[in-house]
Order: C-alpha cells, then structure tokens, then sequence
C-alpha cells in the first residue's frame, strides 16, 4: 500500500524548523537608526546632490573636535576635505574603521 501525503509529526517538524528559522532571521535584521542630520556624512551627501545637478563646486565648513573642518564638493564627484573628517578624497567615502 501507498503511502500519500504525511504524518502529524513529519508536520510538526517542518514547523519547529520553520519557527526556528524565522527567530534567527528576525534577529539577524539590524534597526537602523536615521543618519544625524548634522553629521559631516550626511551634509556632505546632501551637498554633492545640489554640486552634480548645478556643476558648482562647494565648500563646507564643520567643527569637529572644537575645530573649524573645510570640505570642498567639486562637480566631477571628488571631495577635497581636511584629514579631520576622514573621507577619501576620490569616493567620498568615510575612512573610518567601523
């Protein structure tokens, strides 16, 4: 005789394992938090936005540790910026180690 479909604990199981697999991947997921707005990244970012589509260099001024801090945002994508706000002058990219 044939055996069709499956049994009460082949059923119980694949949800246990399912259970399981949905709480690790609910905690994996991080929360993140909005960027600051004051944060020099975040201005930076929205500053080259406004230099791309106007073709206008900018230049920013931050204080970072009691300090005046200067970022200049050029039209091809560059970022010319004091080593105190630790970006890669060619991505823009944070040098920080996170």
């Amino acid at each position: 005789m044939k055996r069709i479909g499956g049994t009460l604990v082949e059923m119980l199981v694949t949800l246990v394992i399912l259970g399981v697999i949905a709480s690790v991947t609910t905690l994996a997921i991080r929360r993140t938090a909005p960027p600051d707005p004051h944060d020099p990244m975040t201005v930076i970012a929205d500053t080259m936005n406004e230099v791309l589509r106007s073709g206008r260099p900018a230049t920013l001024q931050f204080m970072v540790n009691s300090r005046p801090a200067l970022a200049t945002v050029k039209p091809d994508g560059g970022i010319i910026a004091d080593t105190a706000l630790h970006i890669e002058q060619f991505t823009g990219r944070s040098t920080r180690a996170r």
